[in-house]
């Protein structure tokens, strides 16, 4: 790391080091929160005044929606994915699917499934503990408990220097603080989080820049901060339901993501990346609101297919529901998800073959024929254009 890119309006210093190889070099220890800029700009204001009120239509759409659990799933799956994919992970939510339901080794697929595990748990446990360092580093456990536990050492503060970037120290893009520091300056951003002195999604931009520049962890840091995003939001009723998601317009636009964070470091750029991360609130609100309503329509349509055959049997709705929670059917699990017998499971799997809801092109796995709803998986993941927003 190069001590000129850094300028005196850095919220933070330069502190030397030597890392466990030996390898001399300097970290950037951030200084402790509140940081110092006008939270109250009129670009601020104004960026803040659009992010409050799409995060509130959003919570108004959540709230009216029929049978939302499933949904909320499909949504949750899909910032895995894009949170996950900011990390180099190339899994889809079809592979996401069939892992779920087979399990077969997948080192992308554990990554992502573990993200949606790690979200689900922080949901559960932020009613037992504050949102502080606790809950982060049980956040980590679930997360990298599967991913090389023995370097990743889940749900443990680092006690080591990392880089970000490509070693020697000297050569990487930034050192973030010493591990001595890791500590008091992890239990300062969850103290800051917890103060009412400045609005909520101010807290938050503030909060994950800090939560990056600190890289409490060996490894995972992007994505528990991501999850911070969200699972915070939520903790503290700001939003009512699990639909928030960011990580699509972070990893959409990942290099200016990247810039913005770093020259809050070098250059003090806060308003910069308050604006980008309200940005992303924004637009992120209104892609899940209208992606939530999209799916919503899809099923409805699905259940009138099914209503329209001449062989009407709750038990194909059922099927229809479950597609929405893992857009991926077979017979075993249709018999299960049914109570019936294998023949009449078929023949309910066919019928949605039939009708267009599950692909007709089987994928087989240790002899089980699988289908995907495709229509349904690309309605979840693709990227909404501006009419459908």
């Amino acid at each position: 790391m190069i001590r000129e890119n850094f300028t005196p309006q850095a919220p933070g210093r330069l502190v030397d080091f030597t890392d466990e190889r030996g390898n001399k070099g300097v970290a950037f220890l951030p200084d402790q929160l509140p940081p110092k800029f006008d939270v109250g700009s009129k670009a601020i204001r104004i960026a803040l005044s659009h992010a409050d009120r799409a995060l509130a239509l959003l919570d108004g759409v959540a709230q009216h929606l029929p049978d939302p659990q499933s949904l909320f799933r499909s949504a949750l799956n899909r910032e895995a994915l894009m949170s996950s994919r900011i990390e180099g992970t190339r899994t889809t939510l079809g592979d996401l699917a069939l892992f779920d339901l087979t399990q077969r080794p997948d080192h992308d697929a554990v990554a992502v499934a573990s993200y949606v595990e790690a979200y689900k748990y922080s949901r559960k446990r932020c009613n037992d503990i504050p949102f502080g360092l606790g809950l982060l580093c049980e956040i980590h456990n679930v997360l990298m408990r599967n991913i090389e536990p023995e370097k990743t050492t889940p749900g443990r503060l680092r006690d080591r220097t990392v880089l970000i970037g490509m070693p020697p120290p000297s050569q990487a893009q930034f050192v973030p603080p010493p591990a001595e520091f890791v500590r008091e300056l992890t239990e300062d951003l969850a103290s800051y989080l917890e103060s009412n002195d400045e609005p909520p999604l101010i807290r938050l931009a503030v909060a994950h820049y800090q939560f990056e520049t600190i890289h409490p962890f060996r490894d995972g840091n992007g994505r528990v901060g991501r999850i911070m995003i969200s699972a915070w939001l939520e903790c503290q009723e700001i939003l009512t339901a699990p639909m928030l998601y960011i990580s699509a317009f972070f990893q959409q636009r990942q290099e200016e993501y990247y810039d913005k964070l770093l020259r809050v470091s070098t250059r003090g750029a806060w308003e910069d990346w308050v604006l980008f991360f309200l940005e992303a609130v924004t637009t992120q609100s209104k892609d899940s609101a209208a992606r939530a309503k999209l799916l919503a329509g899809l099923r409805t349509r699905y259940h009138a297919l099914v209503e329209s055959t001449k062989v009407r049997s709750h038990k194909s709705h059922i099927l229809v529901d479950a597609l929405f929670d893992v857009p991926v059917m077979s017979v075993p699990r249709a018999k299960t998800l049914t109570g019936i017998t294998y023949p009449a499971a078929k023949s309910h799997v066919q019928r949605l073959i039939d009708l267009g809801i599950l692909s007709k092109e089987p994928f087989i796995h240790r002899g089980v024929t699988f289908y995907f709803a495709n229509e349904l998986i690309a309605a979840a993941e693709r990227p909404l254009d501006e009419q459908e927003l």
